[in-house]
Parts: structure tokens; C-alpha cells; sequence
């Protein structure tokens, strides 16, 4: 046990470190957290290596004689400590051979992680991806057709795609955090951000990829209280201003509040707008930290942006099992919701789910299941520059909007073997080739685009589409620090509508990786 404690020392001692977003890595040491006794507010990610006590029972030390592959294999390559000054450096990687669809496939990556302290209220994180992929064909289509971002990682360099189909893309990371006192947190990034208990998150997730923002966490008694001040930008060559992305803005607030010791609430709001060709940028009218947003948008008229509301709650059944959930909300009127006639602007999502800890009394088995549904239209917005996306992508779901979907999880992990088996089965709507009517599918355009129809709007409406993946994966963590592992696993999806043809994929591959990030290509 106390070798144990000094391969996680070097970790613990940052105070706000993060941690990464990886589902599969929180899952390993998240049971504690929500306990009954616990007063942690896990809708708030990412979380801090700080707000962990590690369970680390089931990881034993290599015992290696050799001092260069016992420091890769149990320790950071790099750390130094003393009382004003700390300092973290590790390699990342993501190496991976796979194939699919009667081809070859790989993954490229070299990175390097560097996080540390400067005094005792003072600690930074930063990161570099370098990154080279051929990818499976539905999404390398999907690629191709959004301006050649790859989901989650930033845009790609276009070079000789059409001839080998490779992608050559980079991604950074950083932050600075700035511990004011016991209950104020500053923190000025360049990342992503999540709230919720979910493995999607309806009101802002890690889909996306990276973009500025600001950060005021305030922590009273049962509160925990988010500002959040981030910078957008879309990439459609159509809105760009002066030879440059569009960029737009949002400020948002989250408060989570533990009514009791089982139930927590958190409350949501957020407001999105443009970069006006006249001039307007970040709105100091958003900057009042405890503020509603919509009585703000109002007062300004024409100039107002994309307001959306929201809630988050967990209830804690018991020490090892809870339900969480969440609403958002869009518009509506309360007489088009009771008379039942599917009108268009009654626009709002939600989701149901469950996760349980030591499933049937088995050790370190975990389970999840969750359902998420959102209307058609919400997100959207009558200005195109408005919607609730970043560089071609959903701030939420990677769905975008009008869709039912059921993700279930089973996790199971025993020393340093891993085995993840995810189900994800979904209904979207999808466009009608040849049709101008717009079904309230694509996030990105304006609502009042294409012949839209004012009643009558249902989820998964036009190209009605049914979506099935099957996702398997076991694997050996090599080293915990950065959850690095040797992973192999198979994919399967499959995707069937309408108007378009089937379309099947099963995807085999065989990695090395340090897997702190999540990448939703489940979709």
C-alpha cells in the first residue's frame, strides 16, 4: 500500500491538475464520488485529480530491476518537486492498426502532457496532439462533408487526401488555474468543458472540438457555481469576415446544489451569438456572473442571441447505484405543447439514465444505461451563426437534433485487465435527397431555411434513419498516470433509412494508447 501511495503522490500533489474527459478512465475510480456520504458534484467535468481518492487496490507495481522501463511502466517520465515549483512531463500516444470496410486503417499520434504548480494557488496544464488517420468510410464521409474537421480534433490539412485518404490534423491544450481562495476558482483554457452525470451531455459535452474560454467556479456550503465565458467560431466560408472563421460567443451558468445527501440539482443556462459585421463582439451584457440571461436578450432587440435553459439532477439510490437525468429547453408555448399537434418550436430534449457500481456483487463490474430524445429544431436558431455548434459540431449531442437514442455500458476491470462492451441504438432524422423541406435535423442551418412545416413535427422525421453499434474492447493498462493500454477491439455498426442506401461497417483493430480524451464516433 505504500508503494502504492508514492506512484500516485507525484499526481495528488497538484492541486487542480485535470485529469482528462476519458469515461473509460473515470470509470475506474469514480465509485467513491458518489457515495451517499459524499458531497463531490459530478456534473461538473473535468474533474481534478485533487477531488479523487484514487482507488487504486486493484493496481499492483510492476517490479522491474530496470530503472528506465520502471519509470514508463509505473511512474511519470518526468517530475520534479519542491516548495514553490512542481512540475509533470509524459508522453502520449495513440498508436493503431485496424480495418475495415475490405481496407486498411491507422491511427498516428505523438503528444506530450506537461502540468505543474507555481506557488501554492498557481498550477497550469498543457498538452500537443500530432495526429495522422485513415478512418473507417462512414467517417471519413463525415470528415469530408464538415469542412474536413475531424470530430472532436480540430480541422484537418486537406494535402493528398483524394489519392491515399489519410488525414494529417493537431490538437492543443492548455490551461491556467488560479486558486483565489478556499471557494473561488479562476481558470483561463483552451479545452472543452461538461456538465452532467451522462455519457452525452444534452446541455454542453466534450463533442466539439477545442475552444478559449473562462472559467469562475464558486464552491459554498452545498453550491457549486459555474461561469463559463468561451469563444466559438464557425467555419461555413460563407459567414467569414474579413478572410477570417466567424467567431461567436456564449456565457454560460451552471449551479449545481445538493438538496440533500442523495438528491443534486443543478441549474442551466446559456446565451450564444454572432460576430456582427457592424462590430459586435463579446457582449458585456453577458458578463454579470448571476444574471438570467433571457430577460437580457430581450432588452436587446435585434440584437439579441440564442438563449437556452436547462436542469441536471442525481438522485443516489443507494451507495453503488443512482439515476440522473437532465431537461433543456429551447422554446415553446405552454398551448401548442397541450394541444399535441407537433409544432415546430416546441423544442426541447432531455435524458433518463442509470449507473450502478459492483454489479451483482461483483467487484469493479459497472453498468450504465441512459436514453437521450431531443425534439426536432432545438439548438438551431434563425440566424445559422447562432446555432449551439463549434467548428461544424454540436456543443451537445453528436446527433445534432431530432433523435432518439439508448446507450448502454458495461464495464469490468480486474487489476490492470479492462473489458468494455457499449450498445448504442439510436432513430435520427436525416434530409430527403431532392427535398427542400427542412426537417429540423441539421443544427447548423436557420429554422426558417427550406419549405419547413409548421405542424405536425415529429423525432427522426424525413429520412427516417436506424442507427446500431456494437462496440467491444479489452484491454491491459500498462500505466495508470496516464491510463495508458494496450487495447484490441471490434465495431460494428450499421445504419438503415429511407431514402438512402444501408450502410455497414465492422471496424477490428489493436492499440497502444494513453487514453485521457474521449472521441465520439458513435454515431
Amino acid at each position: 500500500m505504500k508503494n502504492l501511495l508514492l506512484l500516485f503522490f507525484p499526481v495528488l500533489a497538484f492541486s487542480q491538475s485535470p485529469s482528462g474527459f476519458s469515461h473509460s478512465w473515470y470509470s475506474q475510480f469514480e465509485k467513491e464520488k458518489h457515495f451517499i456520504s459524499s458531497d463531490h458534484h459530478t456534473s461538473i467535468k473535468p474533474f481534478s485529480f485533487s477531488q479523487f481518492d484514487l482507488n487504486t487496490n486493484y493496481i499492483d507495481s510492476f517490479s522491474i530491476a530496470s530503472k528506465g522501463i520502471n519509470k514508463f511502466l509505473n511512474h511519470h517520465l518526468f517530475s520534479y518537486s519542491s516548495d514553490e515549483f512542481e512540475l509533470i512531463i509524459n508522453p502520449l500516444f495513440h498508436f493503431e492498426l485496424g480495418k475495415s470496410d475490405s481496407a486498411n486503417r491507422y491511427v498516428n499520434t505523438r503528444a506530450f502532457e506537461a502540468r505543474g504548480k507555481i506557488g501554492s494557488r498557481v498550477s497550469f496544464y498543457t498538452s500537443f496532439y500530432e495526429n495522422q488517420a485513415i478512418f473507417p468510410n462512414y467517417l471519413e464521409d463525415e470528415i469530408v462533408a464538415n469542412n474536413f474537421v475531424v470530430p472532436g480534433q480540430g480541422q484537418s490539412k486537406w494535402g493528398n487526401h483524394d489519392i491515399d485518404h489519410d488525414f494529417d490534423f493537431a490538437m492543443s491544450n492548455g490551461l491556467v488555474n488560479y486558486q483565489a481562495s478556499k471557494q473561488i476558482n479562476f481558470q483561463f483554457g483552451h479545452g472543452k468543458n461538461f456538465f452532467g452525470d451522462g455519457y452525452r451531455s444534452l446541455l454542453l459535452s466534450d463533442n466539439a472540438f477545442n475552444y478559449p474560454y473562462f472559467k469562475i467556479t464558486t464552491k459554498a456550503w452545498q453550491f457549486n457555481y459555474v461561469n463559463l465565458f468561451s469563444v466559438l467560431q464557425d467555419l461555413r466560408p460563407e459567414f467569414e469576415l474579413n478572410n477570417t472563421f466567424r467567431k461567436k460567443y456564449s456565457t454560460t451558468h451552471f449551479l449545481s446544489i445538493n438538496l440533500t445527501k442523495r438528491l443534486n440539482i443543478g441549474v442551466f443556462e446559456t446565451i450564444l451569438w454572432e460576430q456582427s459585421e457592424s462590430g459586435r463582439g463579446f457582449d458585456v451584457n453577458y458578463l454579470n456572473p448571476i444574471i438570467f440571461y433571457r430577460p437580457v436578450e430581450f432588452s436587446l432587440g435585434s440584437q439579441s442571441g440564442n438563449a437556452l435553459l436547462g436542469l441536471n439532477f442525481k438522485y443516489k439510490v443507494s451507495d453503488l447505484t443512482h439515476l440522473y437525468g437532465q431537461f433543456i429547453l429551447d422554446e415553446f408555448k405552454f398551448d401548442e405543447i397541450v394541444a399535441g399537434n407537433g409544432w415546430w418550436a416546441n423544442k426541447f430534449g432531455y435524458q433518463i439514465g442509470i449507473k450502478s457500481f459492483d454489479l451483482f456483487g461483483v467487484k469493479n463490474l459497472k453498468f450504465q444505461s441512459e436514453y437521450n430524445f431531443a425534439r426536432p429544431f432545438i439548438y438551431s436558431h434563425r440566424n445559422p451563426l447562432q446555432s449551439v455548434t463549434h467548428y461544424g459540431q454540436s456543443l451537445t449531442h453528436p446527433l445534432g437534433a431530432s433523435f432518439s437514442e439508448n446507450v448502454s455500458i458495461i464495464r469490468y476491470n480486474h487489476k490492470r485487465w479492462m473489458a468494455d462492451l457499449k450498445i448504442v441504438v439510436a432513430q435520427h432524422g436525416d434530409d430527403i435527397p431532392g427535398d427542400s423541406i427542412n426537417y429540423g435535423n441539421d443544427v447548423l442551418i436557420s429554422y426558417y431555411q427550406g419549405g419547413r412545416n409548421e405542424y405536425d413535427n415529429q423525432v427522426a422525421q424525413g429520412n427516417t434513419t436506424d442507427l446500431k453499434i456494437i462496440d467491444l474492447r479489452l484491454a491491459y493498462l500498462v500505466n495508470p498516470n496516464t491510463n495508458m493500454k494496450i487495447e484490441l477491439g471490434l465495431s460494428n455498426r450499421s445504419s438503415t433509412s429511407l431514402y438512402k442506401p444501408s450502410s455497414k461497417t465492422n471496424y477490428i483493430f489493436l492499440s497502444f494508447k494513453t487514453d485521457i480524451n474521449n472521441y465520439y464516433y458513435d454515431f
